[in-house]
């Protein structure tokens, strides 16, 4: 063991002068995994001691970009109680009130995929891709399990476990599933809305005989199957009420009358990628990338028009009563990039071609649609000083779009600007489905868009103006008829506000958010935001037991004004405008308590715990409640050996 330690320190020394720039920004080359990970063996030996700062991960971006920056894992129980998807997106989202069901941002993204895709995007919230895989550097097996018990017999599981073989090898897997049973019209235990399953495989290889060569791969896979409701029947018009003398109100929950009975979305994807990069210098380093991806899309039903589905569904064809929906869409890419980067002690650059061959195939249509594209495009990442930094990415996809970008990051101010132009998707040109048929032949969406964010910091407080601006022209958007449509003017959308931060005391603190939009331009009537949205935390933590637990616990606020919001299409899974369900304003409170005693982590929340007192509920979409108040918790668990 001495030797080794010797023969670590005398490596380090004799090669500080090459690695020595730290783990941040441009570290990358030989490549610094290596090499960080040594320095950490020679102080993990010297303190015999396996934990989180012996374990740590970075993502395939930072290897690609020069911009090796490691993470280690999360071990403060701080707001270990938000735990789904309307939450971790600072409830900036709207989805079906319950979890694993359809998500839509409500502030405008522009696509980062300029080309052709699928359009079928309900579930990307939940798909763990090659983007997202955490590849880790440990020196001992970690395992992490994070479980939830939610009220209403809703749960997650989420599971990740990697090790290393060596500084040349590790494998890992993460496991990741939803389940949560109907919040409304429930029948009996087992009776499900959402049940979905992510798993992914990934790695690192770096050969001992060829150190200058390095290799990232994943296999991932997601299927998700939703019993979809199509929302609440109209209390107005809904029979039980006049039959059982039954108040008419949308907040029965789980006695309330859905809209459908046994219609099923479908979707399933995944794929295999593999990155890897050869060294020739610091200056000079080629790369390739290479993803094969596959998505399939399903929806079924067998209705009858006698009934509430005649809400839903049209008769068609020989105009049957009862018929049935088999509608199936499949989508394949394979994608091949090839790169030349580097990096100097003030810069990193990457410099690409890309080619994507595509194929769409629709069941009813038959036969499949196919296409290829080529793109070149580029970063350039400027170190100006320790902690400003410039970047500018550049995308053009040859006759087709194109995406420019750039990032100003430093201490005082960040600022992100970019001009897109991008392609419709397949399932917006051309569609064809029991219910419905569609060919069109949209323009490109063009968008400009503008982040900024001034960072005042005091002792005690942080203050954070920011502002949101958007520009878009050529809007594609699922109209009232529930097919799609492009505007024909622009929409400007401008939405400022502040991240406000104060320690009240030692021990408290007081987290808020502020947004207020606007919308407007020829076309503004297209895109639908409240004109308020607003968080708010009021928290306390301490740590007790001489050291051995630390406590946070408090309230969590939301509060969103009355609008519009866009109604959901579950034959299509898109979200589409209406006007004629205005969802109230309301103000959601959660009770929570989250803790943490050495590696073991939990959280009990009572969510929504003020309904009754301010509302008897709240929607976040047309006719699908938000959950009522519910009792759930949580186990965050991590184990280092």
């Amino acid at each position: 063991m001495l030797k080794r330690v010797l023969f670590i320190s005398s490596f380090l020394v004799l090669s500080a002068a090459a690695f020595s720039q730290g783990n941040t920004t441009f570290s990358v080359n030989r490549d610094s995994l290596k090499s960080q990970r040594e320095n950490r063996l020679l102080k993990d030996t010297v303190e015999s001691v396996y934990g989180p700062l012996t374990t740590r991960y970075t993502y395939e971006k930072n290897f690609k970009f020069n911009n090796l920056i490691f993470n280690y894992p999360d071990t403060i129980p701080d707001n270990l109680h938000r735990y789904t998807d309307i939450e971790r997106n600072g409830n900036l989202g709207q989805n079906l009130g319950n979890l694993g069901t359809a998500y839509r941002g409500l502030y405008y993204e522009p696509s980062m995929t300029i080309g052709r895709r699928s359009g079928y995007n309900a579930y990307d919230e939940f798909y763990v891709g090659p983007d997202d895989i955490k590849y880790f550097d440990t020196k001992s097996p970690f395992t992490e399990i994070n479980v939830v018990y939610g009220g209403g017999r809703r749960g997650q599981t989420d599971i990740v476990f990697a090790l290393n073989d060596s500084v040349y090898l590790n494998l890992g897997f993460q496991y990741k599933s939803v389940r949560a049973e109907k919040q409304l019209a429930f029948l009996s235990t087992g009776d499900f809305q959402s049940k979905g399953t992510n798993y992914n495989f990934f790695g690192f290889i770096r050969p001992k005989k060829l150190p200058r060569y390095l290799a990232l791969f994943n296999v991932t896979q997601m299927k998700f199957s939703v019993d979809e409701q199509g929302g609440i029947l109209d209390p107005a018009i809904d029979p039980a009420n006049d039959e059982n003398g039954a108040e008419a109100t949308y907040f029965k929950y789980k006695d309330a009358n859905v809209l459908l009975d046994d219609a099923e979305s479908y979707d399933k994807r995944g794929g295999v990628h593999i990155f890897q990069q050869y060294n020739l210098d610091s200056v000079l380093q080629v790369y390739h990338s290479g993803t094969y991806y596959n998505q399939v899309v399903r929806y079924t039903d067998v209705y009858n028009l006698a009934g509430s589905d005649s809400l839903v569904y049209k008769p068609v064809g020989r105009n049957l009563v009862r018929d049935s929906i088999m509608d199936r869409t499949t989508y394949n890419e394979l994608s091949n990039e090839f790169g030349v980067k580097g990096y100097t002690k003030s810069f990193s650059y990457t410099v690409f071609y890309r080619s994507r061959y595509l194929k769409y195939d629709n069941r009813i249509l038959g036969g499949e649609g196919a296409d290829l594209e080529s793109y070149l495009g580029g970063t350039l990442r400027q170190k100006i000083t320790p902690k400003i930094f410039l970047k500018a990415s550049g995308e053009y996809l040859i006759g087709g779009g194109f995406f420019v970008e750039g990032d100003f990051t430093s201490n005082f101010f960040d600022a992100r600007v970019s001009k897109v132009s991008s392609q419709p998707s397949y399932l917006s040109e051309l569609y064809a489905g029991q219910q419905g048929y569609w060919i069109n032949g949209f323009k490109n969406e063009q968008s400009e868009n503008l982040y900024g964010e001034i960072k005042i910091n005091t002792q005690g407080m942080s203050f954070r103006p920011l502002i949101r601006f958007n520009r878009i022209a050529n809007y594609l958007y699922y109209g009232q008829d529930k097919r799609p449509n492009q505007a024909g003017s622009d929409i400007v959308i401008l939405a400022p506000g502040f991240h406000f931060d104060f320690n009240l005391s030692p021990k408290w603190k007081w987290s808020s958010s502020f947004y207020y939009n606007t919308v407007s331009g020829g076309s503004s009537d297209l895109y639908r935001l409240p004109d308020m949205l607003a968080n708010g935390q009021l928290a306390y933590k301490n740590v007790v037991f001489n050291g051995k637990m630390i406590v946070h616990t408090g309230i969590d606020l939301h509060y969103r004004s009355a609008y519009y919001a866009n109604a959901y299409n579950p034959i299509v899974q898109q979200y589409y405008l209406q006007n004629d369900f205005k969802n109230d304003a309301f103000v959601k409170a959660d009770l929570f308590l989250n803790f943490k005693v050495e590696n073991f982590h939990f959280f009990v929340k009572s969510a929504h715990f003020n309904q009754g007192i301010t509302a008897d509920g709240y929607f976040l979409t047309p006719y699908y409640t938000g959950v009522k108040r519910t009792l759930d918790m949580g186990v965050r668990w991590s184990f280092y050996n």
